[in-house]
Parts: C-alpha cells; sequence; structure tokens
C-alpha cells in the first residue's frame, strides 16, 4: 500500500510540474493566444511591409500565431494608443515609428499615451532622408548648394509634408546646420509634393531612399546628401552630410516592436530574440534594404537608448519652432 501511494503521490508531482517546466522552455509569450502587431499606418510602406515579414517569420520561431492589424489614424497616435491600454502580456505589440515615441511628445500636449507605457522590443529598421533638387537648380553637392543658398537667401524652396511631418524637421534641421534662408513649401501628401519637385514647381525635397533614387537614376533628379553617418549600401555613390562639413545633419526614421509597459522581460527576450533571427534571414534582410533601410541587432536595452538618442535629436529642432499640434 506504501508503495502505491509513493507511486500515486509522484505520479501527480509530474503532472502538475512537467507541463510548467515545458511552458517555461517555449520562446512564447504568457499565453497560447495569438500575437498581434498593430501598425499605425494603413497597409503599404516600409512600416506595414516589415511588419507582415517578420511576423510570418517570428511566428515560425515561437510556435505561435503573429498577425498584423493596421490602426491608421491622428499620427500614429490611433495605434499607440490601443497598444499602450492592452494587457502587458506581450501578445499585442506595436510597430513603433519615430513619430510615436520621439517626436509627438514634444508636439502633443494631450496624447493619450505617455512615452512610459512602452517598452522597445526590438529595432526593426532605421531609415535616412535623401536631399534631391530639380535638374534646374545649379548644385550638385552640398557645398555647393549651402553655398547658392547663401548667395542668394530666400530663393530657394523645400517641399515638405506639412507642419510637424518628419521632412519639415530634417529641412528646418538643414536650415539649421547649414545656417541658410530656404523656403518651406507644405504638401498634403507625397504624391503632390513629387510632382510638383520633378516639374519644378519646388527645387528640393527630402525623400526616402527608395523613392529617390531610381528618379535620381532616370535623371529626373539630382541628388545632393544623404542624413546617414555612414554611406547608404542603397546609394554608396552618394556623399553624407556628415562627410560634406555638415555633421549634425545626421538623422533617420526608426521603426520597432514596442510592448506595453509591464510586459515580463522574459516574454520581451523572447520576443526580441525571434525578431532579430527573422531580420538575419536573407529574403528579409533583402526586403529591408530595398527600403533604403539598415536593421543593425540590438537587445531591448539598445533599442531603448537609441530612441532616447533620436528623441533629443528632434527635441533639439522642435522646441525651438513651437509646433503645437492639438
Amino acid at each position: 500500500m506504501r508503495f502505491v501511494l509513493c507511486l500515486l503521490a509522484s505520479t501527480a508531482l509530474i503532472a502538475i510540474t512537467g507541463p510548467a517546466s515545458a511552458q517555461d522552455a517555449k520562446p512564447r509569450s504568457s499565453s497560447d493566444k495569438l500575437i498581434r502587431i498593430i501598425v499605425p499606418y494603413a497597409p503599404g510602406g516600409y512600416t506595414d511591409i516589415i511588419a507582415r515579414l517578420i511576423s510570418q517569420k517570428m511566428s515560425e520561431r515561437l510556435g505561435q500565431t503573429v498577425i498584423v492589424e493596421n490602426k491608421p489614424g491622428a499620427s500614429t497616435i490611433l495605434g499607440a494608443e490601443f497598444v499602450a491600454k492592452a494587457p502587458a502580456d506581450g501578445n499585442t505589440l506595436l510597430m513603433g515609428v519615430t513619430t510615436t515615441l520621439s517626436s509627438n511628445q514634444f508636439m502633443f500636449k494631450k496624447l493619450p499615451y505617455k512615452t512610459s507605457d512602452f517598452i522597445p522590443v526590438a529595432l526593426t529598421g532605421l531609415t535616412p532622408f535623401v536631399l534631391v533638387a530639380h535638374p534646374s537648380v545649379p548644385a550638385n553637392n552640398v557645398g555647393e548648394l549651402v553655398a547658392l543658398a547663401k548667395a542668394k537667401p530666400g530663393t530657394l524652396n523645400v517641399a515638405t509634408l506639412g507642419v510637424g511631418a518628419s521632412t519639415q524637421l530634417v529641412a528646418e534641421m538643414f536650415k539649421s546646420a547649414a545656417r541658410v534662408d530656404i523656403k518651406d513649401v507644405p504638401y498634403k501628401g507625397s504624391g503632390p509634393a513629387s510632382t510638383d519637385l520633378l516639374a519644378g514647381h519646388v527645387q528640393l525635397y527630402f525623400d526616402a531612399v527608395p523613392t529617390a533614387m531610381p528618379r535620381v537614376r532616370a535623371g529626373q533628379l539630382k541628388a545632393i546628401g544623404i542624413t546617414s553617418e555612414a554611406r547608404s549600401p542603397a546609394a554608396p555613390m552618394l556623399s553624407t552630410f556628415v562627410e560634406s562639413g555638415l555633421p549634425e545633419m545626421v538623422a533617420y526614421s526608426w521603426y520597432g516592436l514596442l510592448a506595453p509597459t509591464g510586459t515580463p522581460q522574459a516574454v520581451v527576450d523572447a520576443l526580441n530574440k525571434a525578431a532579430n533571427e527573422a531580420l538575419q534571414m536573407p529574403d528579409v534582410r533583402a526586403q529591408v534594404e530595398a527600403n533604403g533601410a539598415t536593421a543593425p541587432i540590438m537587445s531591448p536595452g539598445e533599442f531603448g537608448a537609441l530612441i532616447e538618442k533620436h528623441s533629443k535629436v528632434w527635441e533639439k529642432i522642435i522646441k525651438p519652432l513651437n509646433i503645437q499640434l492639438d
């Protein structure tokens, strides 16, 4: 009888501890529910593309379904608010972007979320800006453009996508760094801005690499400089502003996964590992580079430090402009 009782007790102990040990060994979030990556933009564009690419790869690594949901609107605020209020269990993530944590906080007084509502998970991309010019502009590089702007103050103009848009902020960064007077011409979208640039109605525009470089190669536009710290693999022939004597002109849009604050660190680490493994796969890396981006492998802590660094850059540009979008 004692043998039978001991056997039953051992079996019961295994039944209690066995599944928990197996569960702890799996690199997944705190439940078997599907993981949702919220993209705060409409479908299309780098943010959506990279989210869908890595969601498939992460699903394979986590043994858990990962899907993408688009919640566009209000300069990424709607999607960010949704994730900030979600349970902190690793099942709802945000594909955050520069505006979400690095610039909105300085332009909106009444955000429905705080930057402290999010914890960094994984960087998924950094994209610099390319300054392009209409062929009629008599300058072929940064030095010549600065000299032209100083010789003829107020005669050059630059297209932007409106107050507070990254295109406006980087244009203001350039004007400040180069100490030049260039007029801002706001547009409601990149389509109209590009159309007027190609027609010569505006002269300059800070564009994305994948849209700018095909037009440069076709002779429709001139590439003046790129805002990355080093030359981009997508445009190795293009000099950086840093090389051209403007070290302050380093600017990127960043993209990355964020989770609600309070998500267990073990879950964050498992998600970071899955995302980084996905980003290193050849097909994903090829798509990242095709969009003119880079995706350095970072820990959650390193990604958080990058967000803080970029926040300080944009704060320095935004505060003197006194931009309020509420």
